[in-house]
């Protein structure tokens, strides 16, 4: 997945109202959304990295099968070298980028969600003084 089509799938979590105008529920609401997303792609993330040796293996026994006996170490560089396991790797990559891209969006509204708190209470405080 390109830069562009991860940019593509945070927009389609942009807030409707400005986020100056969203109220607790919203962004408790936005915030759980993007939060249950981002464990959806972190398990994604996760499940290409215990596969990544799988892969390897997988891709090292075909060309053991197709060639003479091949020292291990070459064995193991040449499907390092290969094509799908290349692959692999930029999609653990992608995946990666697009869990911490989620997380950081979590813990931004998180943050928004106390500071709003805070400003509230602080407000509710300032009325009771005067």
């Amino acid at each position: 997945m390109s830069d562009e089509n991860i940019q593509k799938n945070f927009s389609s979590h942009q807030p409707v109202t400005p986020i100056k105008e969203m109220g607790l529920e919203e962004i408790i609401q936005l915030a759980n959304k993007i939060g249950l997303e981002y464990v959806e792609k972190r398990k994604e993330a996760e499940r290409l990295e215990l596969l990544r040796t799988s892969i390897r293996a997988k891709i090292m026994n075909r060309i053991e099968l197709t060639s003479e006996k091949i020292p291990e170490a070459r064995l193991k560089r040449l499907a390092e070298a290969d094509m799908e396991y290349i692959e692999l790797l930029e999609k653990i990559v992608n995946s990666r980028a697009e869990t911490e891209k989620l997380r950081i969006r979590y813990e931004s509204y998180k943050s928004l969600f106390d500071a709003r708190r805070t400003m509230i209470s602080y407000k509710k405080i300032e009325l009771k003084t005067l």
